[in-house]
C-alpha cells in the first residue's frame, strides 16, 4: 500500500487526476494506513473512498473512474498536443521527454485502476464487512493515445462527453440531457433539410461553407434541423453550441475560445429576433462578415428565425418616404449576410396528413387513414393552422 501511495504521488503530467475523484479519496485512506491509523479509522476511510467511488460509477469500476477522470483532466501533455493542431505554425514540438512521461504515468494509472477490494481488505487484515468494488482493466496508454491521435473527432474533456453545449454569462457549459431528435424523426422538408445536410458535410470536409439563415413559420422544424443535423455528425467531431439572445455581447470572445478547440462547431442561435436599434444586429453582422471573429475555420452560424429579416418592422419606420429604402436595405442587410438563407413555410393540408402519417409509422401507432385525416383537420382547424409542432402533439395525443 506504501507503494501504490508512492506511485499515486509521483503524478506529474497528470496530476489533476490525482485530485480529482475517485484518486483524492483513495490517497487519503492509503495516507492513514500509511500512518498506522486505528482500524476503525482505516474503515471510515475506506468506506469514504469507496462511497465516492459508488456517487461516480454504477457499475463501482475504479479503473473506468480513473479514466473518467482523466478524459476531462486539461494536463500539460494534452494542452501542448491541442497547442500543436491549433498553431502548427508557432507550436513548439512535443519533447520526447513529455511523451515518454506521459506514456509511463498511463502505465501507473492502468496499474491503479487494476486494484479491487479484495487486495485492500487484504492489507487491513480486517474479516468483517467491507464494501466491494471492482475494475474493467483498462489500458490507460493504448486508450490515451488513441484519443490524443484523434482528438479532433473524438474530443477531449467535456466536448468528449456532450453533444450539445450552451452559453451561460460567457462560459462554455454542458447540455447534460439535450433534445433526442436526431434526422430520423424528421418528416418532410427534405429539401431544405438536404440542403443543411449538403453544407455541414462541406464544412467537417474542409471545404468552402456558409453560414446559414433558417427561416419561416413558427413551429415548421427549423430548430429541430439544426440539432438533428448536429447529432448527424456526432461521431465526426461535431459539436453544437447555443448561444441565446442575451448572449451575443460575448460572441466574439466566445468565438474565440472555440477558434482554440480542434473540433468543428456549429454556433446556434435560435428564434432570433431584434428591435430596430438593439446593438447586438451590429455584433452579429460583424461577426458574419469576419471583421471581429479572426479565424473561424472550425465554426460555422446556423440561426433561426419566423422573421425572413430578423428584425422588427413597425408602420413608423414606414413612415419617412425619403429614408424608407434606407431602412429597407438595414432590415434586409443582416439575413443577407448569411451565404445560405432556407425558408420553411407551413404545411399544407397534404404534406400536414403525411408528416402525421410517417409519425404514427415510425412509432407503431395503427390508424384508420380516414378517420386519422378527419381528426388531424380538426386538430389544425382549432389550432388555427398547421405545423410540424403541432403533428408532434397530435400524435402525442394518439400515443396516450
Amino acid at each position: 500500500m506504501s507503494e501504490l501511495l508512492r506511485q499515486i504521488d509521483s503524478i506529474a503530467l497528470f496530476r489533476g487526476v490525482r485530485y480529482r475523484e475517485p484518486l483524492n479519496s483513495l490517497c487519503e485512506f492509503l495516507q492513514k494506513m500509511e500512518a498506522g491509523y486505528t482500524i476503525d479509522e482505516m474503515i471510515a476511510a475506506y468506506s469514504s473512498f469507496v462511497s465516492s467511488l459508488y456517487w461516480q460509477r454504477s457499475d463501482a469500476d475504479l479503473s473506468a473512474a480513473i479514466w473518467d477522470a482523466l478524459v476531462v483532466d486539461m494536463n500539460p501533455f494534452l494542452r501542448h498536443r491541442i497547442n500543436e493542431i491549433v498553431n502548427p505554425d508557432e507550436a513548439t514540438k512535443l519533447s520526447t521527454l513529455i511523451t515518454l512521461t506521459a506514456e509511463r504515468e498511463l502505465d501507473l494509472l492502468t496499474e491503479i485502476g487494476s486494484y479491487t477490494s479484495t487486495k485492500f481488505k487484504n492489507e487491513m487484515y480486517y474479516d468483517g464487512y467491507l464494501p466491494d468494488f471492482r475494475s474493467s482493466h483498462i489500458d490507460f496508454k493504448e486508450r490515451y493515445m488513441d484519443l490524443i491521435e484523434n482528438i479532433a473527432t473524438k474530443g477531449y474533456g467535456m466536448y468528449s462527453k456532450y453533444l450539445m453545449f450552451k452559453i451561460d454569462d460567457g462560459e462554455v457549459t454542458p447540455v447534460k440531457h439535450p433534445d433526442p431528435i436526431c434526422t430520423d424523426d424528421l418528416f418532410c422538408y427534405e429539401m431544405q433539410r438536404e440542403k443543411v445536410l449538403n453544407n455541414t458535410k462541406a464544412f467537417l470536409a474542409g471545404k468552402p461553407a456558409a453560414d446559414v439563415f433558417l427561416y419561416g413559420d413558427a413551429g415548421t422544424g427549423k430548430s429541430s434541423t439544426v440539432k438533428a443535423v448536429a447529432r448527424e455528425f456526432q461521431e465526426q467531431g461535431l459539436r453544437l453550441v447555443e448561444i441565446p439572445k442575451p448572449e451575443l455581447d460575448h460572441l466574439s470572445d466566445v468565438i474565440e475560445k472555440l477558434s482554440q478547440i480542434p473540433m468543428k462547431f456549429i454556433l446556434f442561435i435560435d428564434d432570433i429576433t431584434f428591435d430596430a436599434d438593439d446593438d447586438r444586429i451590429g455584433i452579429l453582422k460583424s461577426i458574419l462578415e469576419g471583421a471581429a471573429s479572426g479565424d473561424r475555420k472550425n465554426i460555422v452560424i446556423y440561426a433561426t428565425s419566423n422573421r425572413r429579416h430578423m428584425i422588427k418592422e413597425t408602420f413608423s419606420s414606414r413612415s419617412d418616404e425619403i429614408h424608407a429604402s434606407d431602412t429597407i436595405a438595414e432590415q434586409t442587410s443582416l439575413s443577407e449576410r448569411f451565404g445560405l438563407r432556407i425558408l420553411f413555410e407551413k404545411p399544407n393540408k397534404f404534406t400536414f396528413i403525411d408528416i402525421i402519417k410517417n409519425m404514427c409509422n415510425a412509432r407503431g401507432i395503427a390508424y384508420d387513414e380516414k378517420e386519422l385525416e378527419l381528426k388531424a383537420e380538426q386538430a389544425a382547424l382549432r389550432a388555427g393552422g398547421r405545423s410540424n409542432r403541432l403533428a408532434r402533439q397530435f400524435v402525442d395525443s394518439l400515443g396516450c
